[in-house]
């Protein structure tokens, strides 16, 4: 795959180096989500039951959505790196189906931080 005119190469390791860039997130997302499980999962605090549970199925979902996410990356590098015949799924890969599922929940919950919804009067 040439997207880059003339650097096939170049693309690739631009290509290996984010996926680089994201497990190294990913890594700093795991251990921010295994700390949320276990402030959430305390009692303490001034959240009730029922917004302790959203909040830890929310973590759940992303950290889930982040996985995939960077699993998608890792199989697009592999993809660039063999040949079709021996790694038949890479065509699945190639277009980003996770990562606008993951945008779109992070950007919704910082929405409803900066925007909350009116009182009710």
């Amino acid at each position: 795959m040439q997207i880059i005119r003339g650097h096939p190469v170049l693309y690739l390791q631009l290509k290996v180096l984010g996926t680089l860039f994201s497990a190294i997130a990913y890594g700093i997302v795991s251990v921010l989500s295994g700390n949320c499980f276990y402030l959430l999962q305390r009692k303490r605090g001034t959240l009730s039951d029922r917004m302790r549970i959203i909040l830890l199925i929310y973590v759940t979902v992303m950290l889930l959505l982040s996985t995939l996410s960077l699993f998608q990356s890792i199989c697009q590098a592999i993809s660039f790196i063999l040949p079709p015949e021996i790694l038949p799924i890479g065509r699945l890969v190639n277009l980003p189906t996770i990562l606008p599922f993951t945008l779109w929940g992070e950007n919704g919950f910082i929405v409803r931080i900066i925007i909350p919804p009116p009182c009710p009067r």
